[in-house]
């Protein structure tokens, strides 16, 4: 499979972004919006293609860009407009709703983040192949075999999905509104630890959740059973309630450090689960 990330400005996250996405991908390619030499250091680094764009983002165009390419043929190709709506937790759900079995996969950001028109469809109307033409489209996922990529590249921007050939199959959806967040700052460029750290605060990682908030409890627990062992007899009532709340803190802290070591196994077999679905 062929992960394609488009990005313009995104330098802060294109190195967690390459650096995850070749978990699910046997090559990663970027395409920029801009030339910029630092985005191109860094994607290469990370072991990614970097690929500058000229002209309007539209599918066609983009599509017509990965062609002149002349990669190796791909069974599948997956590209993600990498913004501040999309979020690399996302990543894994939305490589799986691509591998559908279709020619050609869109994934349309919900109406009211759609920037490119200023007609927004009622909330009524169902988004179709025939809603919107490729220069009005935002599109956050699309996925497409090598048929489905050769018609979308000989597609006029003006053009709907409902213009391509009857023969292609053709699947549209749309995404939930992108919740309002504050905006937050990678460290991509900074080490592969700091990228692996940033995804993990990112995508609410158990060894983060659990895993922290486990350590400090298990320590404190650990250093008030101490102090009570280095305190002498007799003991009272004052003394047995430390006791138990040592107990208590450090049983969390071990409870807590469990379930994120077991939350992080199970996240990675339903990972595996996900990439066997072909």
């Amino acid at each position: 499979m062929r992960l394609v990330f488009v990005a313009r400005n995104q330098a802060l996250r294109l190195g967690s972004a390459v650096t995850r996405g070749a978990d699910f991908a046997d090559e990663v390619i970027v395409i920029s919006l801009g030339e910029d030499d630092e985005q191109k250091k860094m994607v290469e680094d990370a072991g990614g293609i970097f690929v500058i764009h000229e002209g309007e983002p539209h599918a066609p165009d983009l599509a017509r860009t990965l062609e002149k390419l002349n990669l190796p043929e791909s069974e599948n190709t997956v590209a993600i407009g990498l913004d501040k709506d999309w979020k690399l937790k996302s990543l894994p759900r939305h490589i799986a709703l691509s591998r559908s079995r279709h020619d050609i996969y869109i994934a349309f950001k919900h109406r009211s983040d759609n920037l490119r028109i200023k007609q927004i469809p009622d909330e009524k109307q169902a988004i179709t192949i025939a809603s919107y033409s490729y220069q009005d489209a935002a599109i956050s996922v699309c996925a497409f075999t090598p048929k489905g990529l050769s018609a979308l590249a000989l597609a006029d921007v003006v053009d709907k999905p409902a213009d391509l050939p009857k023969e292609l199959s053709v699947r549209i959806i749309e995404l939930d509104a992108a919740p309002v967040r504050k905006e937050l700052e990678s460290l991509t460029s900074a080490s592969r630890f700091a990228q692996l750290f940033y995804w993990m605060l990112e995508s609410k990682h158990p060894l983060i959740v659990l895993g922290i908030p486990g350590i400090i409890f298990f320590t404190v627990g650990y250093q008030m059973a101490s102090a009570l062992i280095d305190v002498g007899g007799p003991h009272d009532t004052v003394s047995i309630g430390v006791a138990l709340t040592a107990f208590a803190v450090t049983f969390i802290g071990v409870l807590s450090l469990v379930s994120g070591l077991v939350l992080y196994i199970l996240g990675k077999q339903i990972d595996k689960v996900q990439l066997g679905y072909q």
